[in-house]
């Protein structure tokens, strides 16, 4: 039998267009040209401009294997703003996305071939910041978990800004179904996800948000923190407010 394909994954929430965004973007290209994921998930990216079409137009001129993305937008007005997106150097065999129904925040999924030929699940999203209500994440996290039990024997990698540290019970409701990769690799999550320099806040603040969950059908060989690099004349100038995560898997036969 022949062994699986080892996939990279990674997750990050990029901070639109805000804090000094022409002075980090290419930061942001830089390491995204590093790691080279098979499928980055990212999040807080802006319509216009067209944040996500200049990212895979500057990425594209240095790589070998080009990526395409497809991008879902916030629902209402804020739609004209805002959204995540999907990086993908594999075939992308279907793409849709659900409505959260709060905070109009979405969810996007799309099944992708890997190289050895497996189809795998990979969703993306961000889930709402607000403090009250309360549940509102638990309920976003409960509706995306009842969208993917259509998959349920397939791959499944579901990675975003979940706005909730790993105590919280909506991060409860998930590893139910799903694991945490960096915490299955270290048997502890990052140290922080949030904040970076780039955001100035204190930090006794940090905590972490941002997540790679997997199903059973997934391998993982390891798991790591991303987007960590400065600027070489600036420590304050980070590719975002938040670090990324990454995730070396395969898909289990």
């Amino acid at each position: 039998m022949e062994t699986p394909a080892v996939l990279r994954v990674a997750t990050l929430n990029i901070r639109n267009t805000s804090d000094r965004w022409h002075a980090r973007r290419q930061l942001l290209v830089r390491q995204f040209v590093e790691l080279e994921p098979d499928l980055f998930g990212v999040q807080e990216v802006r319509r216009i401009p067209r944040q996500a079409a200049w990212i895979a137009r500057e990425v594209n001129a240095q790589v070998e294997h080009p990526y395409v993305y497809r991008a879902n937008w916030k629902t209402g007005i804020m739609g004209w703003r805002e959204g995540i997106a999907i990086f993908s150097r594999l075939p992308i065999l279907r793409h849709d996305e659900l409505d959260l129904r709060g905070g109009r925040r979405v969810a996007q999924r799309l099944v992708a071939r890997t190289r050895d030929g497996a189809e795998l699940v990979f969703c993306n999203t961000h889930l709402h910041h607000a403090l009250k209500p309360t549940d509102i994440r638990l309920r976003q996290a409960s509706r995306i978990l009842a969208w993917l039990a259509d998959d349920q024997a397939a791959p499944v990698v579901l990675v975003g800004d979940f706005n909730a540290p790993p105590t919280d019970p909506t991060i409860a409701a998930i590893t139910e179904r799903l694991r945490s990769v960096y915490f299955a690799v270290h048997a502890r999550e990052p140290e922080r996800t949030v904040p970076t320099p780039l955001s100035r806040r204190d930090d006794s603040e940090g905590q972490v948000i941002d997540f790679i969950f997997a199903n059973d059908r997934i391998v993982v060989h390891r798991a790591w923190r991303t987007f960590e690099e400065p600027d070489a004349d600036d420590a304050t100038l980070t590719a975002s407010d938040h670090y990324g995560l990454a995730a070396d898997i395969s898909v289990r036969p």
